[in-house]
């Protein structure tokens, strides 16, 4: 039965409704995201900013670490202190997870989970037309196994997220993930290329393909990874291709050589390294050593002028020791990320990781990712100053316009550009040659040639 509310929201029902979005965790929530804003127009609902008080909150919610969900609860929260006439809708990998504990959180209307997300559109509509219900619906269904249909028509900004699968076969000994997505799905070539074709018809240059393990891609169809990148490659007017997050498996000799030569998939890949000790690698259950990274790694930087990588790193897992610890260090010096997610180890209730012995204290996790943290930096800096004397000019795809001009190189370098009278006709999303002037704390600087 509605509750009180009801009536102020058929109010909202003579104009457009208004709805907003707020995402957390990783790039395919952000696709989702999208996708969602897209059929909540479709429905007639105007799609405002997070900030905005609105009729109707969808939270796209992300479990990947403990932080994750506490941040997911915080956002559940802060929406409906936005307006707290609202109804706030709940989706995602942590009420995949624990709907029960999300349906318990004042002001939530609507519990989905990470599959058929296009529903809570639709929840939203019957909310406004019928009212908050007086208790939450809970539709956490379990993880669909096969792929379902969504895509977006329109690149929202600068570039464009492309959702080419979902789900994950892997079984890492810390991670969630697999038991809230469900297995691995894949789109078809002709779908993905489609959706790309349609997004640079209207003006986006650059794509990024990504899934919850990008390169698993055509595991279940038979379709391969590969292809899918040389389709894309040829999409008339595309410019630029980037790539999710990839497991460092996939980095082999003939994947490498096939890649190199492909037109316009940018020189930049973040690897999904996780720890640079063999032993704690074998723990977490990844399928390579910290020595096949390496080769990787000196092999990409051989056949791709330019490349630039960016990793993932956990400090902490169970069973990590001092000397462990040690070697992850000595990796990170080698190895020359461009950048590091640095993550400590978030026990995660269901893995195999939560129960294992050796469990590191928080503190020392903290502390150990303090001193990855701090290294990085330095590193970062190092790496991007000799890259600018190397290569003084470059392009950067411009991302923000009318404050201060920033955006990224081809191989993702950040740059942020100096203003003058001549780059107020700058426009974002387009691409421009620049001549860096200096670098400082990760970014680089750059006057427009």
């Amino acid at each position: 039965m509605p509750s009180e509310n009801s009536s102020r929201l058929q109010n909202s029902v003579g104009s457009a409704p208004t709805a907003a979005i707020i995402t957390l965790g990783c790039k395919v929530n952000q696709y989702e995201s999208e996708a969602i804003a897209e059929r909540l127009v479709a429905l007639g609902f105007d799609v405002l900013s997070p900030a905005d008080a609105c009729d109707v909150y969808i939270i796209n919610t992300c479990t990947v670490t403990a932080e994750a969900d506490r941040k997911s609860r915080q956002m559940i929260r802060r929406a409906r202190s936005l307006n707290p006439g609202a109804a706030v809708i709940v989706c995602g990998c942590y009420a995949q997870g624990s709907p029960l504990e999300v349906a318990k959180i004042d002001g939530v209307a609507f519990v989905s989970g990470s599959g058929d997300k296009l529903r809570v559109a639709d929840a939203a509509l019957e909310i406004v037309k019928n009212g908050i219900p007086s208790s939450p619906v809970v539709s956490a269904e379990a993880p669909p196994t096969t792929y379902e249909p969504m895509e977006i028509s329109h690149a929202p900004k600068t570039r464009a997220f492309v959702k080419i699968c979902d789900g994950c076969d892997g079984r890492c000994a810390y991670c969630i993930i697999p038991s809230v997505r469900g297995p691995v799905r894949s789109r078809r070539i002709s779908d993905i290329t489609d959706e790309v074709t349609r997004l640079v018809a209207g003006g986006c240059l650059e794509v990024v393909l990504t899934g919850i393990e990008t390169a698993s891609f055509g595991r279940d169809t038979g379709e391969k990874f590969i292809d899918l990148l040389r389709a894309v490659d040829n999409v008339p007017g595309i410019r630029r291709i980037r790539l999710g997050s990839l497991d460092p498996s996939i980095m082999r000799p003939h994947f490498i050589e096939a890649i190199a030569g492909l037109q316009h998939l940018c020189p930049h890949f973040h690897l999904s390294v996780q720890s640079g000790c063999s032993k704690t690698l074998a723990a977490m259950r990844r399928r390579y050593t910290a020595e096949m990274v390496e080769e990787a790694a000196a092999a990409l930087r051989a056949a791709i002028p330019r490349v630039m990588l960016t990793a993932d790193v956990i400090t902490g897992f169970p069973g990590e020791t001092d000397a462990d610890f040690e070697e992850t260090l000595a990796f990170m010096h080698r190895m020359r990320f461009l950048s590091a997610h640095v993550f400590a180890f978030s026990a995660r209730r269901g893995t195999p990781a939560a129960t294992m012995e050796g469990q590191v204290p928080p503190a020392v996790r903290r502390e150990r990712s303090s001193k990855l943290i701090s290294l990085q930096r330095t590193i970062t800096d190092d790496v991007i100053a000799e890259y600018i004397a190397a290569y003084p000019k470059d392009e950067i795809l411009l991302e923000s316009a009318g404050g201060q001009l920033s955006g990224h190189t081809p191989n993702f370098i950040e740059t942020v550009i100096k203003q003058t009278d001549s780059t107020q006709s700058l426009v974002s999303g387009r691409i421009y040659d620049v001549l860096f002037t200096g670098c400082q704390n990760g970014v680089a600087y750059a006057e427009v040639i």
